[in-house]
Formats: structure tokens, sequence, C-alpha cells
């Protein structure tokens, strides 16, 4: 591929996908001691983690905003003995923490998968992260980004500029489009096209058949939106936009029936906004953008790592 292309880098940043990962904000007590905290973290991540942490890396990051309060009853569950005694009677003040982890196995087929390349894997962060720098910015506000792949839809919240929350289903454009196949009786690759030409086209609304088939991703960015509201550890309760990206965002009338049904602002990202790029390629790149979000994120975190003001990837992830 890189021959193909005539690339000579030798350095490459790469992500990791949503469904392979697992992420979660927790609130912990605050304590003093690094190595405590860590096993705080551990211990939670434990009882959260789908398999044992010993075949997984594991990383944390404090997360910035309120701390809550609540009385020390209600943490002692994963505190230690000596501090469950000095803090009997008092107020317990707690921090949020981003969890993720990976299976350490994907993660080092991905190292020998670029070290045989001849490259130099100098990061290695989840999809959410590099959507955040393409598509956010530094927009601090609740936002739900929504990721529609061929194979799956990844949706992500993010508050303050920080994967909050993220779910993954098996729902994407290729069931569009061989649903379209079937009723039209074309076949997939006439389909495809068919459905590039409708993206492109004028229409301003959703076929009803497509309408029924994004029924399940409804129902699932609802069910995420309830999560973020009722959760213990957020500052805010209410996602305040979707952005659209990924291959299927530019369906025509999406981002309204969205809008329609969650009754939240829905619109397409445009990856390309924090990029300098040449006007006369504007039209193209608009078109193409929502495929490179992912892409685009990524090279912005290489290009200048030392700007980067919020949490980029769990350092293990990046150096694994």
């Amino acid at each position: 591929l890189m021959q193909e292309a005539g690339a000579k880098a030798t350095r490459a940043v790469a992500s990791l996908p949503v469904h392979a990962v697992f992420s979660s904000m927790i609130a912990i007590p605050r304590v003093q001691d690094p190595a405590e905290t860590r096993a705080l973290v551990e211990r939670q991540a434990e009882k959260l983690m789908p398999i044992p942490l010993n075949e997984m890396v594991i990383d944390f990051q404090f997360v910035g905003g309120k701390t809550a309060q609540t009385p020390a009853a209600l943490s002692a569950a994963v505190l230690s003995n000596k501090e469950r005694i000095e803090s009997a009677g008092r107020a317990q003040e707690n921090v949020r923490v981003l969890i993720t982890g990976a299976k350490k196995s994907m993660i080092q087929t991905y190292t020998s998968v670029f070290q045989g390349a001849g490259l130099e894997l100098v990061s290695l962060e989840t999809e959410p992260f590099a959507l955040v720098r393409s598509l956010i910015g530094s927009d601090k506000s609740p936002i739900m980004m929504l990721d529609i792949g061929s194979f799956r839809t990844n949706m992500t919240i993010v508050e303050e500029g920080v994967p909050f929350l993220t779910r993954s289903i098996k729902v994407g454009g290729a069931l569009v489009t061989r649903t379209m196949a079937e009723q039209l009786s074309v076949n997939v690759e006439e389909a495809e096209q068919m459905k590039h030409d409708l993206a492109r086209s004028q229409e301003q609304s959703v076929p009803k058949a497509v309408q029924d088939l994004f029924q399940p991703i409804v129902n699932e960015i609802a069910y995420a939106m309830r999560l973020y509201a009722e959760s213990d550890v957020t500052n805010h309760r209410r996602v305040e936009k979707v952005i659209l990206t990924g291959g299927s965002a530019h369906l025509p009338g999406l981002d309204v029936f969205l809008t329609e049904k969650l009754n939240v602002r829905t619109m397409v990202g445009d990856p390309w906004v924090r990029v300098q790029v040449n006007e006369a390629m504007r039209s193209l790149l608009e078109d193409v953008g929502p495929r490179f979000s992912v892409a685009i994120g990524l090279a912005m975190h290489a290009a200048s790592p030392a700007k980067e003001t919020k949490p980029a990837a769990p350092k293990q992830m990046q150096t694994a």
C-alpha cells in the first residue's frame, strides 16, 4: 500500500476500534498516594472489565471538572482499612477517572504489523480521541459523535472534550446497501453506487425503508443518552448536539430525521475545518470528509503533539 501511494514516511499513528476497547468513567475517593490510587482504579476495573486484567493493557487518567461529595460510607467498598478509619464520619471527596483497556494480544498484533511494514508506531490510541480532535476541537459542551461505518455504528458521548461513554452496534451502511439491492432488484455494487448518487442529490428526506433500518440505531442512541443522564459522574444531564461522521453520514435527510427522532440538533461533521486545505478541492473534500475523520484526527495529533490540551489517549495505549 505504501509503495502504491509513494509514501516515504517512517513513523505512523494508528487507532483501535471502539468495539475492541473497553472504557468507562468512574469516580473514586481522592487519595494522595499514587500507588493507592492505581490500586483503587484496578479494583474498580476488575469489576468492570469483561476479561481478566492480566490479559489487558489498562491505563487511566484524571478528568477535569467538578468532583462529587459523598458520605464516606458510600465509598468504603473501594477504600483500604486505613483510609476507612481516617475518613469515617466525614464527607469523602471523589475524583473522576477515565479507565481504558484493550487486550494485550491485540496491541501486540498492531505493533507487529507496523514493525513488519518498516514503520515506527509512535502512537496507538482509541478512535474517539481522534474524532474529538477532528470534529469537536475546543468545544466543551456535551456532544454525541455518531460514526456510521459499513458494518458498525459507534456512538460516543463527549463531555468537556473527553470521551465519556461509548457504545457500538452491528448496524451500518452495508445493511442499507443490501436492503436497497433487494428492494430494487439490483446487485450490491449497483445499490452502493445508487446510495452515493442519492447522497449527492438534492433529496431532503430519508427513504422509508432506510428510516426503518435506522430505528435500531435511534433506539441505541436514546439508550446511551439515558445512561448519560442517569450517570453519577456527569457534570451535565443532556447531550446538546449530535455530530454525524462515517461513510453513511451524507445520506440525504439523515440529520433532519435524527433531529426529529431524538429532539437533539444533529449535523454532519466537517473534519477539514481545523485543517488547511486547497480551496479548489473544497467540494471534493467535503464529500469524502466523513470517511476520513479518524485519519485526520490521528494526523492532527502527530502534527502537533506538544499542543495537545486534553487527554490524547491513555499513555500505555500510545506507547504499546
